[in-house]
Formats: structure tokens, sequence, C-alpha cells
């Protein structure tokens, strides 16, 4: 509902740290992107000295809106209405004809409303609220098990936005359980163990789920042959799949041990990664909205936001990121960390692509093939919960952090003291 909606604004977007970019996309001073959550637009802008800054998207006369593209490079924030100008770090320098103003307009008083914002492994984050903790403690010991991957190192080999009818809860329940897999995602069954996937919860409502990977589905027989998943997989890593027949539980450390030799090869650094990083897929929940999924090579950040008005509707984002070739691949030998390595640290950022549900569906756009059938069911699910036919969701224990993230929301919409 709307009133929900309303309670979700006050009590959690404007209070919870959000991920709103990357800091690559902040190279040189003047160098901006726009975050858009609700009815919020916010800069995010490095100024002459370096720093970073996130600002409210609001001409101080009279409310215009400042920037209208989602990314770019400026010399000053002018307003496009009046020509009030602001510098980099937001401050008012110049108002025309201002002696026409009385009294006097003031930059102490007419510069531009600054956001908390902070940076943590190459990923930008802003808040609305000036009483939130600061983003480590946020975080916390998130900080620390995600260090050794240096997403910092990484570069972006996909932004994309796909809008959903579904509500934003809707769409970040989907990619909290793991009951789902065997029946929407049966490709999974060759290469990871979801079935057996360990589950952590925190504070503030952020969760983690790990699960073993070049492995096989405990819930079928093993098989004497290695899956052909698993095969491109080890081929991409100059091994033998062949070394492996009737030996399929062996792959995984296998390839933890393969992966080291090969990385140190071409010089990936893998000293700050645990044998288990370098093969198990690791899914972080950091809360209202941002899930990221891990593995050494490559990292996902996605999640939904709520649509501004509309509660049956969202823009669920995900940004991939990966290590560069140079130091993921050998073209010569024909070996890859990982087969979906494709981004060089010398290409040219890619566009940022905008579609629809409809659009996965056609075939035209694609998440991967695992996101686009967990989107596929999300309208209908949806739909469902508006039926008079249902009236209350029913749990087990795989679906832990589902719980967890509700009862998060509910403790987030609750009014604080200064309210």
């Amino acid at each position: 509902s709307q009133a929900f909606q309303a309670s979700e604004w006050q009590g959690i977007w404007t209070r919870c740290w959000l991920f709103a970019g990357l800091e690559s996309d902040l190279a040189e001073p003047g160098d901006y992107f726009v975050y858009e959550i609700g009815h919020e637009s916010i800069i995010v802008i490095r100024d002459e000295d370096g720093e970073i800054h996130a600002l409210f998207n609001v001409c101080q006369h009279r409310g215009n809106r400042l920037i209208a593209n989602r990314a770019g490079a400026v010399r000053q924030l002018a307003c496009p209405y009046h020509g009030w100008r602001y510098g980099l770090g937001g401050r008012l320098e110049e108002v025309p004809d201002a002696e026409r103003f009385c009294p006097a307009v003031s930059p102490d008083d007419r510069s531009l409303k600054p956001v908390r914002v902070e940076t943590w492994a190459g990923l930008v984050w802003i808040n609305m609220d000036p009483q939130a903790p600061r983003l480590g403690e946020y975080l916390g010991c998130i900080v620390d098990n995600l260090s050794g991957y240096h997403f910092e190192n990484m570069v972006l080999a996909a932004q994309q936005t796909v809008s959903i009818d579904a509500n934003w809860k809707t769409a970040r329940d989907n990619f909290l359980e793991q009951y789902h897999v065997d029946f929407i995602h049966p490709q999974h069954a060759s290469m990871v163990d979801c079935c057996n996937s360990q589950n952590i919860l925190w504070p503030y409502g952020h969760s983690a789920t790990v699960v073993e990977g070049y492995v096989t589905n405990s819930r079928y027989p093993l098989p004497e042959e290695v899956p052909q998943h698993l095969c491109e997989l080890l081929q991409g890593l100059g091994m033998e799949p062949t070394d492996f027949q009737g030996r399929v539980p062996d792959i995984r450390l296998a390839v933890q041990q393969r992966k080291r030799q090969l990385a140190a090869e071409l010089g990936f650094a893998t000293a700050d990664l645990a044998d288990e990083q370098l093969s198990d897929v690791w899914q972080y929940d950091i809360f209202p909205n941002t899930f990221m999924t891990v593995q050494a090579e490559e990292l996902w950040i996605y999640g939904p936001r709520p649509h501004p008005t509309d509660p049956d509707r969202c823009y669920f984002d995900k940004w991939t990121l990966q290590i560069p070739t140079e130091i993921g691949c050998d073209a010569e030998r024909g070996l890859t960390l990982n087969p979906r390595l494709h981004v060089s640290g010398m290409a040219e950022r890619p566009e940022h692509e905008q579609f629809t549900r409809d659009d996965i569906l056609a075939g035209t756009h694609s998440l991967t093939i695992t996101i686009d059938q967990d989107i596929q069911y999300l309208p209908d699910m949806q739909a469902g919960l508006h039926s008079r036919g249902f009236s209350s969701a029913v749990l087990n224990a795989d679906e832990l952090r589902l719980q967890h993230f509700h009862d998060w929301v509910d403790a987030w919409r609750q009014p604080t003291p200064s309210d």
C-alpha cells in the first residue's frame, strides 16, 4: 500500500546506507553521476581537491533540478532555469542579478544541501540521515570478510536496470532463499550445492549465504562423469576433465589449488583470499536493497529500488565487475580463471542498459540466465499477494534470511525518538 510505502520512505530509505555507484566513475574533478531513490535525486561528484560530495539535486532558488543527465563531467553545477551556479562541492558561487534580491542571498544559507557519502573498496554509498552510524559501523564484519577480494581493482563489465511490476520487497524475497532453486534454476544442479548452503544473520538486517562451488547438487545421485558445465570450467583452467572420472567430489579442492597456481602465473594476487573463496559463491545481503554475489574473479551488485509512487513496481539494478582479462586470461594458451571474463582494464566504460521484463522474456536483454528466470516469476508473485485467496506466508528453515529481512523492515519502520 502507499501508506506502507510512505512508512518505508521515512524509516528505511532516508536512514540506511545505500549503494549509489562506483568510485571509478568519479576519476577526475567534475566527474559526477546521479543516484535516484524514490522521489529524491542525488548528485555524487568529485571536487577540485579530489574529495567526493553527495548533494541533493535541487537548486536553492526555486527547487529546479540542476542536472538531468545520469552521468557526465562539469566545471560548475549550474541551474538551467535561472542560472544560479554552484561549485563542485555545492557552495553557491553566482546569482544573476544578485542586487535585486533583498535581503541579499547568502552562500551560507543557499548553498546546495549535502548528503552523507562514504566509499569502501571502490564503492560509493550515501545516507540521508545525519545521525546514522558511519558506513564501517553499519556494515560491521562484512568489510573485513570481503577485504581480500579487492573490488577496487575490478573493472565494470556491465550496468543494467530493468523495470518490474513487483514491489521491491517481492524482488528482495526471491534472492533471500534457495528453496526455489531446484525448481526454476535446474542448471545449478551441475555446478553448486544450494541445498546445503550456510546462512548467516547480522544486526541492522544484513545476512549472507555460502554455497560450495565446483560440486554437484547433493540431492541427486553423484555422477560418474564430470557434468558438461564443470568440464568447461576445468578446461578453461587447463585441467583435464577425464582425470576426475569417478571422482567428481575431488574437483572443488583441485580447482582451488589450480586457480591459485594459474593466478600467480597471470599476475592476479590471491594471497588475501582463503581457498574456499577461490571456488565457492558467497552472497552478501546488505540491508535494505543491496545484494553482492562474490567470486574471486567477479562481483555482482544487484537489487531493487522502489518506484517513487507505485508500490507494485520497482527498478532492479545489476552491476557486474570483473578482474581485467590481462590478469584473468591467457588467450594464447586458451586459459581463463573464469570463462565469463571479457573486459580489459583499458576498455571504455560500458553503456548503462535500461529495459523491461518483457525485453528479458523476448530474449533481447539478459541479466544472466539465473536472474532472468527469477524476474520472470516476480509479477505473478506480486499479483498473487493481492488475491483474496492469500492471507499470509508460511516459511521453512531454508527461508530464515527472508524472515530476518522482514523483521528488520518492521524494526526500521518504527519511529525514532527524534521523530
